[in-house]
């Protein structure tokens, strides 16, 4: 259970960082509506089993021909949490506006299928899910475990996506979070930060 719970907090604190999934619902919500967005964001949750595919078979694959390379990605795990926390709680730069991915006149196939393909192709969530299951989950742990694992991972992505499409489509919202944005950021910054410490000394023998 306490593992479970790890997993989890780590999993929502790393899928409510701002990035390139959340720059796509986000945008799309504000421009599109709540339908478009919602499309977007199952399209995101769909799109974690491409990572959780080979999160699950390729690490079984690497436990048993190379296993010091696990030990290799739990370390990798431990540096990306620090540095994504720290990415956050250090003034960013401003980044490119996505504006220019979608338009009001895309179907819902389309807006799936641009989640879908922002997710897939997101390196952040490539490293986050392989430092997740190599890191808290571990290599001897059942493959019926680890897809559950992956089941929670697409499930808490469309949980949330679903509330910043629903929230971020009304002005007023969208506004409010805007002007408290390095607050949020910080906060999340610190206990992804935390969390990476915390996991490297568990990691340790």
């Amino acid at each position: 259970m306490e593992q479970l719970a790890l997993f989890a907090g780590i999993v929502i604190l790393a899928v409510i960082s701002p990035g390139a999934d959340f720059a796509m619902v986000s945008r799309t919500s504000a421009v599109d509506g709540q339908r478009a967005g919602l499309c977007v964001a199952v399209g995101v949750a769909t799109a974690c089993w491409v990572h959780i595919t080979y999160a699950v078979f390729g690490l079984e694959l690497v436990s048993r021909w190379v296993p010091d390379l696990l030990d290799i990605i739990r370390y990798a795990g431990v540096a990306y949490l620090l540095y994504l926390g720290l990415r956050m709680i250090l003034p960013a730069r401003a980044k490119a506006a996505s504006g220019d991915i979608a338009s009001g006149s895309e179907g819902r196939g389309r807006h799936f299928w641009l989640g879908f393909v922002t997710n897939a192709l997101n390196p952040k969530t490539s490293i986050f899910v392989i430092s997740l299951y190599a890191q808290v989950v571990g290599h001897d742990t059942a493959v019926q475990v680890k897809l559950a694992y992956g089941a929670l991972i697409s499930a808490i992505h469309l949980m949330w996506f679903a509330l910043v499409a629903f929230f971020l489509s009304r002005e007023a919202v969208r506004q409010y979070v805007n002007r408290n944005r390095r607050t949020i950021d910080r906060i999340i910054g610190a206990l992804l930060i935390a969390l990476g410490i915390g996991l490297l000394f568990w990691a340790m023998p």
